[in-house]
């Protein structure tokens, strides 16, 4: 058994590295595959790539990545690609939301939700249920090339989705929706980005 102390790599963007700086972390490599079969056990990972309309979920997408690599003590994270065996990188290929549920005006509230908007307002078709979505792609490729071994490591595309309500369902009608349905949107991404990370971590893992 070897034991192996944890460097975490700082960005200043990120609050987490401020919990996790100077702790300590114990690894087996006799649990890492990467190290067994590619002699790979300190990975950097690259800040990740944000391809999309939606600022900030490159930060997201990070930070959770980060959490996850850390909360499984899998393999070693350093600060710099010139100390890393391999390099992780990340791209958001897409992050948005769109409607998949809907209703009239009329049928979201019976006692008159239209008002004096006008005599057909009630027959108005807005979403009550928005679809979040959100597409990455990972790659590890190796920091030096090794005779006989390919400089891409692994490599796979993940996607997931989630419904969350919209401001109407909140009981938030009015000219705050539209804030609140992003509010929403950013929580989905959060818990996609979540749930993503540990099957990225898995997958990494699991081809070897």
């Amino acid at each position: 058994m070897i034991t192996r102390t944890l460097t975490i790599y700082f960005r200043p963007l990120s609050f987490l590295f401020f919990l996790v700086m100077g702790c300590g972390y114990g690894f087996q490599n006799s649990k890492n595959p990467l190290y067994l079969k590619e002699g790979i056990q300190k990975v950097y990972v690259e800040p990740v790539i944000n391809n999309t309309y939606k600022a900030g979920v490159e930060n997201i997408v990070y930070n959770n990545l980060i959490q996850t690599l850390i909360s499984h003590r899998r393999i070693t994270l350093v600060r710099s690609p010139n100390h890393a065996d391999a390099v992780l990188g990340g791209v958001v290929q897409s992050a948005s939301f769109s409607g998949s549920s809907s209703s009239s005006v009329g049928g979201l509230n019976p006692q008159g939700f239209a008002g004096d908007q006008g005599l057909f307002a009630k027959d108005y078709i807005i979403s009550t249920e928005y679809m979040a979505v959100l597409n990455c792609e990972f790659t590890l490729n190796r920091a030096v090339d090794r005779p006989g071994k390919v400089k891409k490591v692994w490599s796979s595309k993940f996607s997931r989705t989630k419904l969350f309500p919209a401001a109407n369902q909140l009981d938030v009608p009015g000219t705050t929706s539209a804030l609140i349905n992003e509010s929403e949107f950013e929580r989905a991404l959060y818990d996609l980005s979540r749930s993503m990370m540990d099957d990225v971590h898995e997958a990494m893992l699991a081809m070897f």
